[in-house]
């Protein structure tokens, strides 16, 4: 809660103190930017769930696209939750609606979780050369992207992390399957697809704030996927705070002051409504496909009876 509180209190002070240059930076935006991002964001929720759902069907058993659907977007809405593990225990918990096993579900999200990270911090490799050239620490991406592979390559060790994971989370002793080359090299592209229609959003924004386009685009899927990926393995809610951090880092080579303030928060607040438009919009589509159907059931089950009496 101190965390909280202090990453709130620096984040606020940071407003204030350009909150006279704000409103104009704000403006210079434009709406259709705006739009444009908030679309892209949408869109990048996807490929992570079609990703998601390969690994899942070949690692846990058959799972229907309306059943995947509904589990992976409900889950993902824990994110807001303090701890990055609360999706996978959620889907855990919600596997026996689904018919699949509990434990082979909770493997299958902490190894989606170790693919994600690799395909963020892949597509950060983008920011790496003006990254380097403002500062040579940045070089240490590219170790802690090897030895995230090398957990990958390596089924023993993995193995021994999710059974790890498995104990810290009391959930599950059996044995998972793990998936295989081909199936992990395909969601870790399905990762960087996401990675990439999300991440295009800060470079819309930098963009239109005045930042050189090639710049904008490599700084800014580069480094908000860097940014997301630390995010997403801190324990603040929906990486609240430590993401803003870290692209403040990493576009601060390119925009300071209000603009780069500016990014921050309309980064933020699209990312955000992005992710609950894409969540609502899934839900909504599935209670609505599911009241068609059983209103065809029930009409059946009526002319059923009128031929009978």
């Amino acid at each position: 809660m101190v965390i909280y509180l202090a990453v709130a209190i620096f984040l606020c002070s940071q407003v204030w103190r350009v909150r006279h240059e704000l409103e104009d930076s704000l403006s210079s935006v434009g709406l259709s930017a705006v739009v444009l991002a908030g679309g892209l964001t949408v869109i990048g929720n996807f490929p992570g769930f079609f990703g998601w759902r390969l690994l899942v069907t070949r690692t846990c058993g058959r799972l229907t696209i309306s059943d995947a659907a509904w589990l992976f977007f409900v889950s993902g809405a824990t994110i807001y939750l303090p701890g990055a593990m609360w999706p996978t225990v959620t889907q855990a918990a919600l596997a026996r609606r689904v018919g699949v096993s509990a434990t082979r579900l909770l493997g299958a999200g902490l190894v989606m979780m170790i693919m994600t990270a690799i395909g963020g911090t892949a597509v950060g490799v983008l920011a790496l050369p003006q990254l380097v050239s403002n500062s040579p620490q940045w070089w240490l991406i590219l170790p802690l992207l090897l030895c995230a592979c090398v957990v990958m390559l390596a089924p023993p060790l993995l193995r021994r992390l999710i059974g790890l994971g498995q104990r810290i989370l009391r959930r599950g002793e059996r044995e998972i399957t793990l998936p295989t080359g081909k199936v992990s090299m395909a969601v870790i592209a399905l990762s960087v697809l996401g990675w990439w229609c999300t991440g295009l959003h800060a470079a819309i924004i930098g963009i239109a704030l005045g930042a050189p386009a090639m710049s904008a685009m490599t700084l800014g899927i580069g480094g908000f996927a860097l940014s997301a990926v630390a995010g997403g393995l801190s324990f603040a809610p929906a990486g609240l705070g430590v993401r803003e951090a870290v692209l403040s880092l990493t576009f601060g080579v390119l925009l300071g002051g209000p603009d780069l303030v500016t990014l921050l928060l309309l980064s933020r607040a699209i990312t955000t409504l992005g992710h609950v438009a894409a969540t609502l919009g899934v839900l909504g589509l599935l209670a609505g496909i599911r009241y068609v159907k059983g209103g065809r059931t029930a009409r059946n089950r009526q002319t059923r009876y009128r031929q009978v009496s």
